[in-house]
């Protein structure tokens, strides 16, 4: 059964996981996902592998961890959006609701990203230490339409633009309804702006 098959293919993809082979990790539990779309279990291991993927991306000159990325929020999030992705994320990874290998090492990431991130204060420190180092994007790469694309949430339907680069392909978590999907570009044409499009993932 597919099912059966996809609980074996995330039960190697935990063992990746304990072994920090985030890339071994992410074919398997991609796999899984492949063969039931509903496995129990499937979004926690997808969002620990992108936690843990974001911590290794390091800023200023290898210096400092990408604490946004590690949130999975944009630098311009206002609190409302930090606090909430935190609240999404922390239901995910408490190792008392997250029985999967490295549940304790990811969610200390994010309670770490969350603690910084909500105090005003470090904010802007840590803001300004990494500004000064990060060279302004020109105009022309700002706007190229080619960086951004359209994705949509396969359980409540809320268009998001995304940063291409870094997010084309991958596992994200809706900022509406708290789920994850894979986000895929969609068509152009077939995509419109409404109340409910976020942008928070633009840089």
């Amino acid at each position: 059964m597919d099912k059966d098959e996809a609980k074996r293919a995330l039960d190697i993809a935990d063992k990746k996981l304990s072994e920090n082979d985030y890339v071994g990790a992410k074919k398997f539990v991609n796999k899984a996902q492949s063969l039931y779309a509903d496995l129990d279990g499937l979004n926690q291991v997808l969002m620990m592998i992108n936690v843990y993927t974001s911590a290794e991306i390091k800023i200023s000159g290898g210096i400092e961890t990408d604490w946004y990325g590690v949130l999975g929020v944009d630098s311009k999030a206002d609190d409302e959006i930090v606090k909430r992705q935190y609240k999404n994320l922390a239901l995910l990874l408490h190792p008392d609701k997250n029985r999967f290998n490295g549940a304790e090492g990811a969610f200390k990431l994010v309670l770490h990203a969350w603690s910084l991130l909500s105090d005003r204060d470090e904010r802007y420190l840590y803001d300004e230490r990494n500004m000064k180092k990060k060279p302004p994007p020109s105009a022309k790469a700002k706007d190229a339409p080619s960086n951004l694309f359209w994705t949509m949430c396969s359980e409540c339907k809320t268009r998001c633009e995304y940063w291409r680069d870094s997010y084309l392909n991958r596992t994200v978590l809706c900022p509406t309804c708290g789920k994850t999907f894979i986000a895929t570009e969609q068509i152009p044409r077939a995509v419109k702006k409404t109340s409910k499009t976020y942008n928070q993932y633009r840089p």
